[in-house]
C-alpha cells in the first residue's frame, strides 16, 4: 500500500540511524521506497534540507511525489528552501490531497518536530506496518502515515458536478424568463461552462499525473525484482500488482 510517511528524529546522530534502516527495509524487500528526503528544523522555525550523498532518490520519480510541497507546509517558503523541486503540478496543494495530507497531520507532524529535531520525509509502499515501526522505535523516531488508496476524489471533481447541475438549473429558469433575464442568464452560463472546461481539464492532467507516477514506479520495482531473488522477488512482484490495481481503483473511482 503506498503511503506518505514522515519520521521524527531528536538529531541528527538518530536521523541518519533511521534513513540507514529505511535504505535497509528497501533492500530487504519489507518495503519500496520510491523518494526520501532528510529535513531539520532550525531554532527559528525554518528548516533545512541536508545533503545526503547516499539519499534515496529516483531520478525518474524524484520531485513527483510532493514532498517538496509538503515540506514547504512544513517550514516553507517553499521556493527558498526546495528550489526547482518543486514544479509544475506538484506546486498545488492539491496534490497532497492523493496522500491523504490535511491540516490535521501537518499540525500533528508541525508538533513532533520542535526546533532541533529531524525528520525523513519519504514515499513507500508497504504491505505492513511492523517492520517500519520496529526498526524506527528502536532509534527513537515516531512515524506518522497517510494512505494513499483511503483519499476521496479530488475537489475538482465535484467543482465540475456541481457546475453542471447548475448549468441545468439555470438553463430550466431560462425558459421561463424574461429576454433581459435571459441575458444575464446566458453569461452566468457561459462562465460556468469555462469553469467546467477547468476543472475538466485539472482533472485529465491528474489523471496523466497519476499515470505518470504509476509507471515511474512500477519500472523503479521492476529493476529491483530483476535483481533480486526468492522471497525478496516475490514481495517485489506483488508490490508491483499492487501498484497497478491500486491506480485502476482509483481511475474507476473517479
Amino acid at each position: 500500500m503506498e503511503k506518505l510517511i514522515v519520521i521524527v528524529f531528536d538529531d541528527q546522530m538518530k536521523a541518519f540511524a533511521g534513513y540507514s534502516a529505511l535504505q535497509q527495509l528497501d533492500r530487504d524487500g519489507e518495503i519500496s521506497v520510491y523518494e526520501a528526503q532528510m529535513i531539520a528544523k532550525q531554532p527559528d522555525g525554518s528548516l533545512q534540507y541536508i545533503e545526503n550523498s547516499d539519499k534515496l532518490v529516483l531520478p525518474v520519480i524524484g520531485g513527483t511525489t510532493g514532498l517538496g510541497v509538503l515540506v514547504g507546509l512544513l517550514g516553507g517558503p517553499l521556493g527558498a528552501l526546495m528550489g526547482g523541486l518543486a514544479g509544475g503540478l506538484i506546486s498545488s496543494i492539491a496534490d497532497l490531497q492523493h496522500f491523504g495530507v490535511t491540516d490535521e497531520f501537518v499540525n500533528d507532524v508541525n508538533t513532533a518536530m520542535t526546533p532541533g529535531k529531524l525528520a525523513v520525509v519519504a514515499d513507500i509502499s508497504e504491505d505492513m506496518v511492523t517492520p517500519l515501526d520496529i526498526q524506527m522505535e528502536a532509534i527513537g523516531g515516531v512515524v506518522f502515515r497517510r494512505t494513499r488508496s483511503e483519499v476521496k476524489r479530488m475537489h475538482h471533481d465535484l467543482d465540475a458536478a456541481a457546475h453542471q447541475a447548475e448549468m441545468r438549473q439555470l438553463k430550466a429558469e431560462r425558459a421561463q424568463a424574461q429576454s433581459e433575464r435571459q441575458a444575464k442568464i446566458d453569461a452566468r452560463m457561459e462562465a460556468l461552462r469555462k469553469k467546467k472546461e477547468d476543472a475538466l481539464e485539472r482533472e485529465r492532467r491528474k489523471m496523466l499525473f497519476e499515470q505518470s507516477q504509476r509507471d515511474a514506479k512500477v519500472q523503479a520495482l521492476e529493476a529491483k525484482a530483476d535483481q533480486a531473488k526468492g522471497d525478496v522477488r516475490q514481495r517485489l512482484m506483488a508490490r508491483i500488482a499492487e501498484v497497478r490495481r491500486d491506480y485502476e481503483k482509483r481511475a474507476t473511482a473517479d
